[in-house]
Order: structure tokens, then sequence, then C-alpha cells
């Protein structure tokens, strides 16, 4: 099949035509208290109280830091305000009140939000708050097994964050380590904007449920050199996430650096110079007919992938695939239906992946336009690419496969490699 360098251009271009746009960071006025001239102190059962104290006088006289020293300080929910930022000092540790035994009325646990079994997060701020910060080298511990435990158990409750924001705007979120969330450990919400996360670590258990690192549901956001494994997505980027850069992040246990499930209105993701180790995905793109639409001009480059079961999942179907593509009919196009299109992979190197690598679209809604520059893929299993369109290896990309056909494919178009061997063909 002839595919003019012209067209290859063009498609490439449109893949790396989006950079993220200037980000404001939070202006934080120089002025400085610590918690425990408000009362907090390591003997208290609940330093809410103080700790909002003193964010609250802060910020009524302008803004500034309001610190955490050293030593476990617990509390209930905190709400930022206007210019204020959460310090957590060296050798400090905010640790949630733990679980409230389903209704949180028990004294000295964390309480409800009114209604039982409904939590609010550790840290958050009211819609149009702006200039928020949590900066330090401490620890935030949501201390979730207790949670865990009774969610596997089949207790229907929502569970908090350690930091979720909503509508608010200009925030930096940097330096700390968050473990052991009972839920998501930060989420930058709908309505956000201009967030930047940098040099945090996460460290939660693997087998913790539903513990994504960082999920995104709003524009302009920056998350660069953090150190994430968890119990879910290392990183989710979810609808209307647009002008999304990640660089330079460390990626462990955890299901990978996502786009979706909710994938509707994503567009202009830079996911850059990162490093995979063991995780279950890598580069993933997940949704469903009633989850998307107008998912647009991603790039994942400069990755390292190695030990990860599932290195590439582009699907147009969650939780699962069909068993084969054949297997489901097309349905009609509506607003929703995913519309993946200008992805491009590029300088990415795949070792010891467990299960095949997927691009699979719907039968009335192909995935569209897919470019693989200078990919190394070494596996054991047959790639499947199905219902897609403009799929093409370029720049020596390759698959290296034990056994079998380098790629299985149904109704879709592959150009630039040969499909049984895997190695790289002139594209003409």
């Amino acid at each position: 099949m002839k595919f003019t360098k012209t067209i290859l251009c063009t498609v490439v271009l449109v893949c790396l035509s989006f950079s993220a746009t200037g980000i404001t960071m939070p202006s934080i006025p120089s002025k400085q208290v610590v918690v425990t001239n408000y009362g907090a102190s390591t003997a208290s059962v609940d330093n809410a109280p103080a700790i909002q104290k003193a964010i609250d006088d802060c910020a009524a006289s302008g803004g500034g830091k309001i610190i955490i020293p050293k030593g476990v300080f617990l509390s209930g929910p905190l709400w930022m305000k206007d210019h204020t930022e959460l310090n957590l000092a060296a050798g400090s540790v905010l640790k949630m009140l733990p679980y409230g035994e389903g209704n949180g009325v028990r004294p000295n646990t964390f309480p409800n939000n009114g209604t039982p079994d409904m939590y609010p997060h550790l840290i958050s701020a009211a819609k149009s708050t702006s200039h928020i910060k949590v900066s330090g080298s401490g620890i935030l511990d949501g201390d979730g097994s207790a949670w865990w435990s009774v969610y596997r158990g089949g207790k229907k409750m929502k569970r908090g964050c350690l930091i979720r924001l909503e509508g608010c705007k200009y925030i930096e979120i940097t330096g700390i380590t968050l473990k052991n969330s009972p839920n998501v450990h930060i989420t930058i919400g709908k309505g956000c904007s201009d967030a930047t996360i940098s040099g945090i670590s996460i460290d939660t258990p693997s087998d913790s449920p539903n513990t994504d690192g960082i999920d995104t549901w709003s524009g302009n956001v920056q998350i660069l050199n953090c150190k994430i494994s968890c119990g879910d997505d290392n990183v989710a980027m979810d609808s209307e996430s647009q002008n999304i850069t990640i660089k330079h992040c460390y990626f462990g246990s955890g299901h990978g650096c996502s786009i979706g499930s909710f994938s509707k209105n994503i567009q202009n993701i830079l996911v850059d110079s990162c490093t995979f180790v063991g995780t279950t995905a890598a580069i993933r793109m997940k949704s469903n007919r009633d989850r998307g639409g107008n998912e647009c001009n991603i790039t994942y480059s400069n990755l390292t992938i190695s030990g990860v079961v599932t290195p590439i999942s582009i699907s147009s179907y969650y939780p699962k695939t069909p068993k084969h593509p054949e297997d489901d009919q097309a349905q009609t196009v509506t607003a929703t239906t995913p519309s993946w299109k200008n992805i491009l992979i590029k300088n990415v190197t795949i070792s010891g992946c467990q299960k095949p690598c997927i691009i699979w679209g719907l039968p009335e809604m192909p995935i569209g336009k897919v470019v693989l520059d200078n990919v190394y893929i070494k596996t054991d299993k047959t790639m499947l690419i199905n219902y897609a369109s403009d799929v093409s290896f370029i720049n020596k990309s390759k698959i290296v496969v034990s056994t079998g056909a380098a790629i299985s494919s149904y109704e879709s178009t592959i150009i630039g490699i040969d499909l049984a061997m895997g190695k790289a063909l002139q594209i003409k």
C-alpha cells in the first residue's frame, strides 16, 4: 500500500503540534505561621480545629504559609483558602483520623459528610478558591488499610481522597510523600485550571483498591519529576483533561499512565521521558460507547517500559474487549462514541511484556491516525490491531516476537511493518 511522505509528515506534525500552555503558579505571601502556636499537638486526638484556625487566620490577613512541624499530627478534614500554603516540614506526618466504623460518628474517627458512609477528603477547598499550595518534605498518610478492608467486604461507601480540589485555579503540590489513601491520592477535579504537581512520591500497596496516584478532570496541568506506586492508575486523565504535560516521572506498581475510562474531550496530552517498571499497563487509553467523544492529539514519547503486563493498550471498550472483533456489531455513532485520533508513540523501548499490545477501536468508529515512530517491542505475544485506520510504523519501528506472527489485524489499515515478521518496511 502506498502512503506518501507528505501525508505521513502531516500526521506526525498534527500529533506534535501542541504543547502545554503556560501555567500560572500560585502566589503565596511570605507570612508564616506554625500550627502548634494554634494548639496543634502530637498528643491531640484531632488537630483539624487548630490547623483550620491557622489556615483561616492566615487567609484573613492576606495569605501565607501554614507549617506542620516535625511529628505525627492526626487530623480530620481541612479546607484550604485563597493564597494559602500548607507546608509539611521535614519529619512531619499529617495523618487522617481512622476509619469511622461505617458512619464516622465515633469520637476521634474521620467524620462523615452528614450522610452515613459518605466521607469528605482530607484536604480540599471551596469552588473558586485560588492560589493553593501544599509543599514540603513531610508525609500525608491516609491510614487506608481499614478503609480498604471494609470496602473489600462489600460495604457501599464513598471514600475520600488525600487531596481533591474542584473548581479551583493556580494550584501547586510539591515535594511531599503521600501514602495509604482511602481512595485516590490527588484529584484535580472538574473546573480546575493551572495545576502543577512536582517532585512528589506516592507509595501505596499494589493491592489497595482504587488508589489512583493522580487523577485529572480539567485542563492546564503539569506533572513533573514524580514517583508513583499505587493500587490503580498511576495517573488517570479523565474527561475534559486538556493541555496535560507529564514528564520525567517513574511509575512502579499501578495500572499505568492512563487516559479514561471517561474520555470525553481529552486533547493535547504529552507524556514524555518517563520510566515504567512492573506496572500492569503503561501507554493506556480506555473508553466505552457511553464515556467518550473527541479524543485527539496525544503523544507518548521517550519512554522505557520493562516488565509491564500490557505496555500499549488503546481501546474503545472498557472494562474488556470482545473475545473476537467480529463478535460486536456496529452501532449508531453518538456524541459519546470514542473517536481516538492523532496519536503519536515515539522513541519507546518495550521489553518483558506478558500480554499482547492492543489497538482496538469500534466497528462504527475505528481508531484513526496512530503513528509508532522508533518503537521497539520485544514480546512473546502477537500484537492485536482491530478496527484501526492509518496505523503507521515508521523510523525502523519493529516488533520482536518469540513465536507466531508479530501482528494480528481485523478491519485495519497498517503500513510500515511486516505483519508476520515484525520487521520495518520502507514506506513509499
